[in-house]
């Protein structure tokens, strides 16, 4: 008899291998046929930084929506819809006239951490308004000086749930590093972008810190092709891949008679090493639900939490995890290893200065039919069967901001109409 475990791993399977036939057949599965253009709702998202809720209401954006953030009576940080409901002016204007609650900076209404009116300063002591006029409010955590918001509509689950597991390792415990910036782009391409293989070509240039690296990387053949793509674990939130069958040096391209690179006479160091320095293992690129990327770089895990704020701007969650130092002396080698040396070679340079550019709002069309290939057999696989596992379709049965419906509601709908 076949569990439902097996006969789940059976379908991933047969999805993976679908996935790569799909994938050299030039797939055309759009980036928002069945992703949302503004990031699955049903989930917890990481808002602001804890420091930076205090005294004073402040504004954040995601996921579409205007909210403003305090700090309730118990201390707890409240989340509202930053629009009063009385006329719409903007409650992060505002200031926290008595504790645990936000003042309307138009007309003096103020509305407690659950969003309810609770006094109307210029209406009267006992406005009628007290208890019938509500702002929308949100969910809230606070985990590692992160205050985290539930967007969704339906029962929150437990936050630990949609946090990366990397953040809860005690053997990780305070080796992370964590940076937050606004990037001009749909949230969906850094995703693909961290999923890809285009590293072995948009980054072939970043040769400088390899001069001081202890494996002379500088002197090392490079990756030039990568033999495809193959997944090699998943759950029902991830895949992880990795490059099936990597080729380092110089290759000869028959369609232009000609090798490529042109110039590797100074690689005569033996090749074949990975990004962790030693041979490929585990993975290369990860993807985990609703918008958490991973790589693996040299000795840490390098993890990016996509929220959208618009179609057209993302906050990018930088964080790097690396394995907890026996002494003091590990710790500030860390230190000195991340701020002097990976923060600006890879977060900033790698990700903001060469990724970023290529992508950004203005850079890439996403209303052009899109052809997918071999490098992108895990991005076809997120973008067509991770999708539909989202949280969003399991509890609702839609996601707002897609464009087409999933295939299980569009076989009924043809069956009920022709019944």
């Amino acid at each position: 008899m076949t569990t439902n475990g097996s006969t789940n791993g059976n379908a991933k399977a047969r999805q993976a291998e679908e996935t790569v036939a799909e994938a050299y057949g030039a797939s055309q599965i759009g980036p928002f046929d069945y992703v949302p253009q503004l990031g699955y709702r049903e989930y917890w998202y990481p808002g602001i930084e804890t420091k930076r809720v205090g005294k004073k209401p402040v504004y954040v954006k995601m996921l579409g929506d205007d909210l403003v953030l305090f700090r309730g009576k118990n201390g707890k940080v409240a989340a509202l819809s930053d629009w009063c409901p009385h006329r719409g002016a903007r409650l992060s204007l505002g200031v926290s006239d008595f504790d645990g609650t936000v003042t309307c900076p138009y007309h003096g209404y103020v509305f407690d951490g659950t969003g309810q009116c609770v006094a109307g300063l210029i209406d009267s002591p006992t406005s009628p308004f007290i208890g019938k006029l509500k702002a929308k409010s949100y969910p809230t955590e606070e985990r590692f000086g992160i205050v985290m918001v539930w967007m969704g509509e339906t029962e929150p689950v437990p936050v630990e749930d949609d946090m990366p597991a990397e953040l809860f390792d005690e053997s990780l415990t305070g080796r992370r590093y964590m940076r937050t910036r606004a990037w001009n782009a749909n949230w969906t391409e850094p995703v693909a972008q961290g999923i890809d293989f285009h590293e072995f070509y948009l980054h072939r240039g970043q040769n400088i810190w390899r001069i001081f690296n202890k494996h002379m990387l500088l002197f090392r053949p490079k990756v030039i092709y990568t033999g495809g793509v193959k997944i090699v674990e998943e759950g029902e939130d991830y895949i992880n891949t990795i490059s099936a069958d990597p080729h380092w040096g110089q290759a000869y391209y028959p369609n232009v008679d000609d090798t490529w690179p042109r110039h590797v006479w100074w690689r005569k160091l033996k090749g074949g090493m990975g990004l962790r320095g030693k041979p490929w293992k585990n993975y290369n690129h990860n993807v985990e639900l609703p918008s958490v990327i991973r790589t693996i770089i040299g000795p840490s895990t390098h993890i990016r939490w996509m929220v959208p704020m618009t179609e057209d701007e993302t906050r990018v969650w930088t964080f790097t995890i690396v394995d907890k130092p026996k002494t003091m002396l590990g710790k500030l080698w860390q230190d000195v290893w991340y701020y002097l040396h990976r923060k600006w070679n890879f977060t900033v340079w790698t990700n903001e200065k060469e990724d970023l550019i290529v992508f950004q709002k203005g850079h890439m069309r996403f209303d052009l039919p899109q052809k997918l290939g071999p490098l992108d057999v895990q991005v076809i696989y997120w973008r067509r069967h991770l999708a539909l596992r989202a949280r969003d379709y399991q509890r609702l049965g839609r996601v707002r901001g897609a464009l087409k419906e999933p295939p299980q509601r569009v076989a009924e709908a043809a069956e009920n109409k022709a019944k």
